[in-house]
């Protein structure tokens, strides 16, 4: 994957060290919000800072998202002002953002349900044909973010068989912290979780969630797979 960081500059990586800061201090003011009873909710993304922003900075303007509830960097990376996020937890707003403007859907609280909307998103955008045509402007993949908890819930695995089958242009991004909801991993999985990509029928990769540009480059590299009509990785 060194090729995809061929062409990133020294100030490219002062905009990773930027949006890494920046990522922190939002989640870090949500999480003391929530605990003065500001917010009702605040789920923290402590130690997710670089997944998700080499994630969020692979994507192209119309790349589209599907995030959990706790992608505060992706939504940062894709332009979503960090205001709403803590409106929406507030209960001061009904999502708090557009998301046709920033290509970035609204939280989705309910595990693993965003699989299923992001895998039908992608359905559509290949109905569309823009993927495939060697257009960078037009050609389009999707993201849909999860932990590992998320992935043993049936809506997951219902949304990878669609996704295969389909070959759909879409991207599932598992951001693994060893626990699954409330049970170790051990308790919840007998394989590693990006093995078990190839039992639907395409590849799984691990990366380094703490190294940015690990995830910005494997990111890049599955998001042109899925643009140029390959299917999901």
């Amino acid at each position: 994957y060194e090729a995809y960081l061929d062409d990133v500059s020294e100030q490219d990586l002062r905009d990773f060290y930027r949006d890494l800061v920046l990522v922190r201090r939002v989640d870090s003011e949500g999480f003391a919000l929530q605990r003065q009873g500001e917010l009702g909710l605040w789920p923290s993304l402590l130690g997710q800072e670089a997944a998700q922003v080499g994630a969020g900075r692979a994507m192209r303007t119309q790349d589209y998202a599907f995030p959990g509830y706790r992608e505060h960097g992706v939504a940062w990376c894709k332009g979503v002002d960090p205001t709403n996020l803590l409106g929406m937890f507030r209960g001061v707003n009904h999502g708090g953002w557009d998301s046709g403007e920033n290509n970035f859907h609204l939280y989705t609280i309910v595990i693993g349900n965003q699989m299923l909307h992001a895998t039908g998103y992608a359905m559509g955008v290949a109905r569309d044909g823009d993927i495939g045509t060697g257009d960078p402007e037009r050609d389009t993949a999707v993201m849909a973010f999860t932990g590992d908890g998320g992935t043993a819930q049936g809506d997951y695995n219902e949304a990878l068989v669609f996704a295969a089958v389909t070959q759909a242009p879409v991207v599932f991004f598992v951001q693994n912290n060893h626990w699954a909801i409330s049970e170790p991993n051990a308790k919840q999985f007998a394989a590693p979780i990006y093995t078990r990509a190839a039992g639907f029928g395409f590849p799984g990769v691990r990366v380094d969630g703490n190294d940015v540009l690990a995830s910005y480059a494997v990111t890049r590299a599955a998001l042109d797979r899925a643009r140029s009509g390959q299917g999901p990785t």
